[in-house]
């Protein structure tokens, strides 16, 4: 009975349609989504962990913890894009970013290779607002599928207008 009126689209309120209508978007775009990893190769997912310390220009001598981490989807076997996420302490504030990101490696080198790095994004917290990253540093290659990565760089939070430096080491993995 219930397939019959959801066919015909009779019988249910304006709201139950708009309900079912959203419902089945939802749907539609999460199967999407699992088809578009299943159809992507193993071998095509990276990732990275980093800790480090992130501290505002003018105050060098307060350090604060920064922890980030990235999933990667390698263009090549030199840029990367990806979504990154982690936890930074601000002037003894906690934050959530959570940022789209960009990784280059440039081809100077085989087992150290310069890369730079820039993510955008939005942090959750007590000032919850946008920022943006631009840093460089190092990939010094372990093997065929790791490294052990060595970067620094630039911060800018947008509601505060404040700049932040960070320095940062971890590790890749590409499966």
């Amino acid at each position: 009975m219930l397939s019959s009126r959801l066919y015909a689209g009779i019988g249910f309120s304006y709201h139950e349609r708009i309900y079912i209508l959203y419902f089945m978007k939802r749907f539609i775009s999460a199967v999407l989504f699992v088809l578009a990893f299943v159809a992507v190769p193993a071998s095509a997912l990276t990732l990275d962990a980093q800790g480090g310390i992130c501290n505002r220009v003018s105050r060098m001598g307060h350090f604060n913890m920064s922890f980030y981490g990235h999933f990667w989807y390698p263009i090549d076997q030199m840029v990367f894009a990806g979504l990154g996420g982690g936890y930074q302490e601000l002037n003894n504030v906690g934050y959530i970013p959570l940022s789209g990101s960009l990784w280059v490696r440039l081809p100077i080198g085989r087992t150290v290779l310069p890369v730079a790095t820039g993510d955008f994004g939005y942090m959750f917290g007590k000032d919850n607002q946008m920022f943006w990253r631009a840093g460089a540093g190092l990939d010094i290659k372990n093997g065929d599928n790791s490294s052990i990565i060595v970067s620094g760089g630039y911060q800018f939070l947008n509601n505060s207008g404040r700049g932040y430096i960070y320095f940062h080491a971890g590790i890749l993995i590409e499966m």
